[in-house]
């Protein structure tokens, strides 16, 4: 890419490559390999249900639904679930870098949101020399400034900073949520079980002890249902809570970029 015959420096050329995107383009569809999980530990937990350990073939199940989904991303998602539980870091580095320059940015430029949220901005003056961490987004800006780039081209680096984990937290949110959407189902399917098999065994000579085992599977499995849509509904409900929060930080950083290049403030970069 070249600008009035300039070419772009290879530091910046190399970002605005096409993102990689967070999870494999494969787990889009889970294509064979999802299918064949989902069967495979769907039979295993069919094992789990005939042995009445009704508590571990429900999260076969779970387990079976999410392969069937992201295929073998099922992996990265339930190691990032950990991440985003117990860290408030983002997970791709990349994000990270913008969140750690945006709080730079907003100490100097004193960026904060009004009541009726709009972002309100401090006072700037052109000759001021903005100190930015030492990272890869912070030297991509430096060099935007330096090369005169306008806000369009500057809006489309910071985008590539942005999109991948965004992708990250929007694929992992909706694989969450169809598995917290489809346990009760299940849960519902082991309950039919029960109340089919306790009428089943209704005649002259029943007894509260020959209905205890299909009334103990049909509650169960109701329980269990809820239990591990509730788990997956909760995790879920985190990656929305950092998706919103990386979206709110990419349109500050935006907005704070668009008044250092109108102002044609300079850029510092220390570690």
């Amino acid at each position: 890419m070249t600008e009035q015959g300039n070419p772009v420096p290879s530091s910046i050329s190399a970002i605005v490559k096409k993102p990689t995107l967070g999870v494999n383009q494969r787990g889009a569809g889970a294509g064979i390999t999802g299918l064949m999980g989902f069967f495979g530990l769907l039979v295993i937990s069919m094992l789990f249900f005939m042995t009445e350990n009704y508590f571990i073939s429900m999260l076969m199940i779970s387990f079976a639904l999410m392969v069937y989904v992201a295929g073998l991303d099922t992996v990265k998602i339930i190691l990032s679930s950990f991440t985003v539980s117990f860290s408030s870091r983002h997970l791709i580095d990349k994000a990270a870098c913008l969140v750690e320059t945006l709080d730079s940015l907003n100490k100097t430029l004193s960026l904060a949101r009004s009541k009726a949220g709009e972002i309100k901005l401090g006072p700037l003056s052109k000759d001021k020399v903005i100190i930015l961490p030492d990272n890869m987004l912070s030297r991509d800006i430096q060099k935007l400034i330096q090369e005169g780039k306008d806000f369009d081209y500057a809006q489309y680096i910071l985008h590539s900073y942005y999109t991948e984990c965004h992708e990250l937290y929007d694929y992992s949110t909706s694989n969450l949520e169809f598995v917290a959407d489809a346990m009760p189902l299940f849960g519902l399917i082991g309950t039919i079980i029960g109340l089919i098999a306790m009428f089943d065994g209704l005649g002259a000579n029943v007894s509260i002890e020959s209905l205890t085992p299909q009334l103990a599977l049909a509650l169960k499995t109701t329980l269990y249902g809820a239990v591990f849509s509730s788990f997956y509904k909760i995790i879920s409900s985190r990656f929305d809570q950092r998706l919103k929060a990386l979206e709110y930080d990419y349109e500050t950083i935006c907005y704070a970029l668009e008044v250092i290049i109108r102002n044609k403030n300079q850029i510092e970069v220390r570690s």
